[in-house]
């Protein structure tokens, strides 16, 4: 009986040896805390980088700033990154999603190559440029408000109260995962934190000319990438585990 119980605590032992390590929870959870951490850290540099040397503001927010290239730069990892993943694994649901969020996103913060190429994009009803996808939500929102200010400013809050949803959903899902109460959506949390990210900074977008808020506006674009950044990263890793049990 002792000689049973040892070769099934031997077999235990050595089944959580060869279990990828994506598999455990403790790596489960460090890949929803590493976003976070990251996010926090930047946010937090930017913010005092602002406060503390003014000077530095300009070169940090402005158009084609250290901040958006920074998310141009995450968002062409996302492109790239979810290439390389199909490529080598096959193409997923996650990295197809992925991909074509970031490239979507990746064009919107590049203005098409408009100011690479040194094209002229179109005008834009009410001023300035069609020169970007979240140019379309603008170009709604003042149709809307011609026809009646209200309605305009009613999906205006529509759109905060569905990005302050998701993104209070994601943060519970990340919880859960931190907590190891893991479910489906999970696996998919920093998705949805990157669609809250970039709902948010719509809102800011559409409604307010404020500077302040033009900068809060970067550094949402900036978080929302890197949490897809990290996003695609999860989701090879995982895949790159699966492959790796299959073949033990």
């Amino acid at each position: 009986m002792a000689s049973v119980v040892r070769e099934e605590s031997s077999a235990g032992t050595g089944a959580t040896a060869f279990t990828p390590y994506f598999l455990q929870s403790r790596d489960q959870s460090q890949w929803l805390t590493f976003p976070l951490v990251a996010i926090a850290f930047c946010t937090l540099a930017a913010a005092l980088t602002a406060v503390l040397a003014p000077s530095a503001r300009p070169v940090l927010l402005q158009e084609d700033g250290i901040i958006e290239m920074a998310s141009v730069a995450c968002l062409a990892a996302v492109v790239l990154g979810a290439v390389a993943a199909s490529a080598i694994w096959g193409l997923r649901v996650p990295f197809l999603v992925a991909g074509l969020i970031g490239f979507a996103e990746l064009m919107d913060e590049t203005s098409f190559g408009s100011r690479i190429f040194g094209f002229q994009p179109p005008a834009l009803y009410g001023g300035g440029e069609l020169d970007g996808f979240h140019d379309l939500l603008i170009l709604a929102y003042r149709l809307l408000h011609d026809v009646d200010r209200s309605l305009a400013w009613l999906c205006v809050g529509l759109l905060l109260a569905a990005s302050l949803g998701i993104m209070m959903f994601a943060l519970t899902q990340l919880l859960n995962g931190i907590r190891n109460r893991r479910s489906g959506l999970t696996d998919h949390v920093l998705l949805f934190l990157h669609i809250g990210f970039i709902g948010l900074a719509q809102v800011i977008d559409i409604a307010t000319a404020s500077n302040a808020l033009a900068a809060v506006e970067e550094m949402f674009e900036f978080n929302a990438s890197l949490a897809l950044v990290f996003y695609v990263a999860q989701q090879a890793h995982r895949s790159w585990a699966e492959s790796t049990a299959r073949s033990v």
